[in-house]
């Protein structure tokens, strides 16, 4: 997220998740002396973030990790950017959305260099310039509040009248049966409607589902739309509903767009905010015998209950885990599930592959 905005989360879906509970954003307070503010800023989110790294999740290596392939002896190697190498008996890759932007047509003829999505864009350098973000999400909706905050001249392009999710943040005061009521239709805070939203809480009983039964309901749980704090951002910025990009073409210095309604627009650069969708073959740094392996179940890769791909060792956590576990696999709030559900079970992968027996289920 772009520095200066705000988490959508409420203060309880945003805790990481160490053993016996540890590491929670009210342990973080506590231990820093810091304030309990709400809704979370970016920026405190990082700070908390990095303490939890520190006191649970150690140093780490600060280098991506370029190719893993299959050693012999069934254990895997990773090379890193840097030129280091890793052995690993298990490799869990625990990915965001960022490698799977999807860029539909006609702006996937465009140069890369004219074309960005909210990940990768630089706002310091949009003054001045006519900037359009097509997409009428959250994330297309806080790319141009930040381009136009940076000075440019912005406009957003959205195919239909963009939804603005109703003002209910947790952390109003209510009182004691509106509360109870607000408990009950809104047990987290994002997903709707109510009571579908209920099953965003249950990863385990989602994964149970038919396939086709969770694609419908993710995309109805995550409808895209804009938060409320939003629209005061969003005052310079033009919202042009109801229009398609019927073609784009790169000329002269700029982007030339001819819209559904017959006009036409001309700028400097264009942000494209219309969502993720996975694709293994992103991941371009599996070596591609060891990708040919993974089975997948339409886009998504086939996991088992433990998260596990179709090539034992191999696990993914994250956005690659919501094709069968629902959405909550992509937020902090389905940190505890995953892991509960990872760690056993790469313990007992590792185990397996050093020709030890695993622990008992009860040790």
């Amino acid at each position: 997220m772009p520095r200066g905005l705000l988490l959508r989360s409420a203060w309880d879906e945003t805790s990481l998740s160490a053993p016996h509970g540890r590491g929670t954003l009210d342990e973080y307070v506590a231990a820093t002396g810091s304030a309990r503010a709400e809704p979370i800023s970016v920026e405190v989110f990082e700070a908390y973030a990095e303490w939890f790294r520190e006191r649970f999740a150690g140093p780490g290596v600060a280098s991506d990790v370029v190719r893993i392939e299959r050693r012999q002896d069934d254990g895997f190697l990773l090379t890193t950017a840097d030129g280091g190498a890793w052995t690993a008996a298990v490799v869990v890759l625990s990915l965001g959305v960022t490698p799977f932007a999807y860029i539909p047509p006609p702006f996937d003829e465009l140069p890369p260099s004219v074309v960005t999505t909210p990940h990768d864009d630089q706002p310091t350098s949009r003054a001045g310039r006519r900037v359009i973000v097509v997409g009428g999400g959250q994330g297309a909706l806080e790319a141009a509040a930040v381009a136009a905050s940076a000075g440019a001249r912005t406009e957003v392009l959205c195919r239909s009248p963009i939804r603005w999710f109703a003002d209910r943040e947790p952390h109003y005061a209510r009182g004691r049966i509106s509360q109870r009521l607000y408990d009950l239709a809104y047990p987290v805070v994002g997903y709707g409607p109510p009571p579908l939203n209920r099953l965003v809480t249950h990863p385990g009983l989602f994964a149970r589902l038919p396939e086709r039964v969770r694609a419908a309901a993710t995309r109805r749980l995550l409808r895209p739309g804009g938060s409320a704090d939003l629209r005061s951002r969003l005052r310079e910025v033009q919202l042009t509903e109801g229009v398609v990009v019927a073609s784009a073409r790169w000329e002269n210095g700029c982007v030339e767009l001819q819209l559904s309604d017959g006009s036409t627009r001309k700028v400097d650069s264009l942000i494209v905010a219309t969502g993720y969708r996975f694709q293994l073959d992103r991941l371009a740094f599996i070596e591609p015998a060891l990708r040919g392996a993974m089975m997948t179940d339409g886009n998504w890769p086939r996991l088992s209950k433990t998260f596990e791909s179709t090539v034992p060792g191999i696990f993914f956590a994250g956005y690659a885990a919501e094709g069968r576990f629902g959405p909550i696999s992509r937020f902090v709030l389905g940190a505890a599930f995953t892991a509960g559900r990872i760690a056993p079970a790469a313990r007992g992968a590792a185990l397996r592959k050093r020709g030890a027996s695993p622990p008992h289920p009860g040790g």
